[in-house]
């Protein structure tokens, strides 16, 4: 059973029939309780997030097909295109527009079939409903997501999670502009994000390497994301909607969205097909990756954000982007089990510290 049957049916068909159906069998009620489980549900996010998206997401957006091997006939600027590349000139796109592609079709697919019922219709039916609620949390969504992978592939998980350390700040400036001072956790609690902040700045510098468009994106999807913590819980409350079932109406929109661009980029490469300046290395970057990567990047990404979904209804968001924070220092660490780096330095391994430090620090604080 996916991960995604962790929520109950969705509520707009009623609360009643929703309740009936969750509670209809020991397993739906054992479900149940761990969909409304804060700790279950935020552990569970933080492991799939930090293992198994980062690994499915990074080697996807760092793929390279093997090499031909190289011909008497064949000339030099044929030697390193793979005999796919018909298939990629035919669907053109970067890589970061393909994978934000996949992630959202896949999420779709697996949101409207991995279901306790088979009523695909019927919720079909309910995400359009729900659309003019999720619109704007859907924009962020896309935004964050596409900007992340541009980011990622551009300048590496070490300076694209670095400059992600503010989002629980943002998060808390949003939180005063919408909601007011009073919606904000007392005073030592916000002086705990501090530190959480310069811990996991700390702690994943490695001498990255600068790039202006791929750092400018990475502050783009800091920013979006903070405004998605947002959003998508005012939308989740306004709706009564299960995590499962708004991460589906956002992927909905945000799929209709990249669908748009993928358009454009489209006709952007037939435009620009005739320059000879699309050197092999950008033909590399175009190439499919195989069936059972592209599976693992969309299925994970579904598990986390439903994940996400769920998480961000049960908390605060000044609580959902404290936690946020230490699952970006996760996939930092992790990223760099799964792919390499520098050896942690005293400066990173203080930064783990104190970032950890902030961290327990806020839970205390939140509780007075």
């Amino acid at each position: 059973m996916s991960l995604s049957t962790l929520g109950s049916v969705s509520p707009l068909v009623s609360p009643s029939s929703a309740a009936a159906a969750v509670s209809s069998s020991p397993v739906g009620t054992f479900l149940q309780s761990l969909s409304t489980n804060t700790q279950v549900v935020g552990t569970a996010w933080l492991v799939s997030s930090a293992l198994f998206t980062t690994y499915s997401t990074t080697a996807f957006l760092q793929y390279k097909p093997p090499l031909v091997a190289v011909t008497p006939t064949r000339r030099k600027d044929q030697m390193l295109v793979h005999p796919d590349d018909q298939r990629s000139n035919f669907f053109s796109l970067s890589r970061p527009t393909l994978l934000t592609l996949y992630r959202f079709g896949g999420s779709l697919l697996l949101g409207l079939l991995l279901h306790p019922d088979f009523q695909i219709r019927q919720r079909l039916h309910e995400t359009l409903q729900a659309v003019p609620t999720f619109g704007l949390s859907a924009l962020f969504l896309f935004v964050a997501n596409f900007s992340n992978s541009i980011s990622l592939s551009r300048i590496g998980i070490s300076l694209t999670y670095t400059s992600k350390c503010a989002i629980p700040i943002i998060t808390a400036l949003l939180t005063v502009l919408l909601d007011g001072p009073t919606a904000l956790p007392n005073t030592l609690a916000l002086l705990s994000l501090l530190p959480i902040a310069a811990g996991i700045a700390a702690a994943s510098w490695n001498a990255p390497t600068f790039e202006r468009m791929g750092f400018a994106a990475a502050l783009v999807s800091a920013a979006s994301q903070s405004a998605l913590n947002v959003t998508s819980k005012r939308a989740m409350m306004r709706s009564n909607l299960t995590g499962p079932s708004a991460q589906r109406v956002m992927v909905a929109v945000g799929l209709c969205i990249t669908l748009v661009v993928v358009a454009m980029q489209n006709y952007t490469n037939q435009s620009t097909k005739h320059n000879d300046s699309l050197v092999v290395e950008e033909q590399l970057k175009r190439q499919i990756p195989p069936v059972w990567l592209s599976c693992a990047a969309f299925t994970a990404y579904h598990a986390e954000y439903v994940l996400s979904f769920m998480f961000v209804k049960l908390v605060a968001p000044i609580t959902y982007g404290t936690c946020d924070a230490i699952r970006r220092l996760s996939v930092i660490l992790s990223g760099r089990v799964f792919f390499g780096g520098a050896k942690l330095t005293k400066l990173n391994i203080a930064g783990i510290a104190l970032a950890l430090l902030g961290a327990l620090s806020y839970s205390v604080t939140t509780s007075l």
